[in-house]
Formats: C-alpha cells, structure tokens, sequence
C-alpha cells in the first residue's frame, strides 16, 4: 500500500517508538564524514552510497554524498543528491545554496517560469516542516483529541464537560487538517516524477526506439519531469515544455 510506510511511521510516533539509526549505519557515516576531510572523496562516495544501498536515506547523507561528487566533478550525481537533500530538507540554505552552484556547471540553462503566488504561498507553508515534523503535530493532535474525548464522557462537570468538548472539536477538526497536509507532504517527499541527467550528452528521440528521430540533447545535470516509460525508455518533459524519449540508463529518478 502506497502510504504504508506513512502508517507506520505516525503509528511509531503516536506511541513513542521511534527507533535509534543502527550503530554500524551511525559508523559508516562517522568514516565516510572523515574521508571526507581528508580529501579522499571517492572513499567518502563509496562509504555514503553503501549506506544508501541499505535502504536507509536522510538529508544530510544525501546533501554529504552530493558535496563529495562534486569535488570530483561528477556534476550530474551531485545534482541529483543535492535535489534528494532539498528534498528531505526544503529549508537548509546549505542545500540550495549548493544547488544553485551546481547548476552553474550545467549546460542546459533551461529556466522555470515563476509559479504562481498562491502555490508558492502554499509550498512555503508545506516546508515549514518535514514528514516527520508535520507527523509528529498530528501525533499530538490527535492523542489531545483522543484523550479530550475520554475526559468528556467521563466527566459529570457540565461546565467543564463544554470546555472539554470544544477542545475535542478543535483538535479533531485539526488533526484532520494535519493529515491532509502530511499525505501531501509524504507525496511531495516520495514522488519520483523527477529526474536528472547523469551522462555527458543525451539524445531526446521522438520514440522509444533506437534509430528515431532525434529531437533535441540534453547534458549532464539537466533536471526534467517524467511523464511516462516503456521498457527501458522514459518520455520525459523540460521545463520550457520540450518532451521526447530518452534511455532510463542515461538518467536517473530523484
């Protein structure tokens, strides 16, 4: 089920079992931070993406491994962890700052229309937390809605019993508005509609075939949305609206 892990994590959130990060995950980490400072980044790289391969995943680990690539100029990865840093931290300055310095080195200078005030408005709102922070409010909300309920039919104090009641509506109606936005967030944070380019040059067919027509080229670091795939191929779209077919090999999902 798609919100499984979602489930879980509010469920574990709810009832204070959060579990520790792994000591030997916690270990590699620590050495691949150190390779790191000594200059020796495809050790750094080797340490972080073995941590990766692991199934486990967070911001600073993408945004390190995203600095080692780009100390050896492996433009296009670092790109791409840069964008899974922001994607798990949409607020750090550290993360966008680097980003945009990134996309320096891009060839494809392809801009994005501003989005409209309302939505960004609205995604300004949605970052104010992560998945986890916005899960941990609903946690709250609804252990206060959940416990206001039990108080109200147990208590006989009928002053105190609307006070009560009240707090249960409030909190409820909350908790529900909570939820929403956290399904949203969690969406937003595991959505693969993106990707980057991680080879040198890129041909955009008109088809998923070898040998169709070419329509335009695309660079390392070039960041562009997926709107469909068949077999090893993926139709993909620019930001200025241009689409056509590339090889999923050639790139990779953020």
């Amino acid at each position: 089920m798609k919100y499984l892990r979602l489930l879980i994590l509010i469920l574990s959130l709810t009832v204070g079992l959060i579990a520790e990060n792994p000591a030997e995950l916690d270990s590699l980490f620590e050495q691949g931070n150190r390779a790191y400072q000594e200059e020796n980044y495809p050790e750094a790289i080797r340490l972080y993406e073995s941590i990766i391969a692991r199934g486990y995943e967070s911001g600073p680990l993408y945004f390190n491994l995203a600095n080692a690539y780009y100390r050896v100029n492996n433009i296009g990865y670092a790109i791409l962890n840069y964008e899974r840093a922001a994607r798990l931290m949409p607020n750090d300055p550290n993360v966008a700052f680097n980003l945009q310095l990134a996309n320096l080195s891009v060839k494809d200078r392809v801009e994005a229309p501003p989005p409209f005030f309302l939505f960004r408005w609205y995604q300004n709102f949605l970052n104010l937390f992560s998945t986890r922070g916005w899960a941990v409010i609903f946690s709250i909300l609804l252990l206060i809605a959940a416990s206001s309920f039990a108080v109200w039919l147990n208590l006989d104090l009928r002053r105190l019993r609307r006070g009560i009641k009240s707090l249960f509506i409030v909190s409820g109606a909350l908790s529900i508005i909570v939820a929403l936005i956290l399904f949203q967030k969690y969406r937003i944070e595991t959505a693969s509609d993106f990707g980057i380019v991680l080879s040198g040059t890129v041909s955009s067919l008109s088809a998923p075939q070898a040998g169709s027509t070419e329509l335009f080229i695309i660079h390392e670091g070039t960041k562009f949305k997926i709107l469909d795939s068949d077999g090893n191929w993926l139709k993909i779209e620019l930001v200025d609206g241009k689409q056509g077919w590339v090889l999923s090999a050639d790139v990779a999902k953020i």
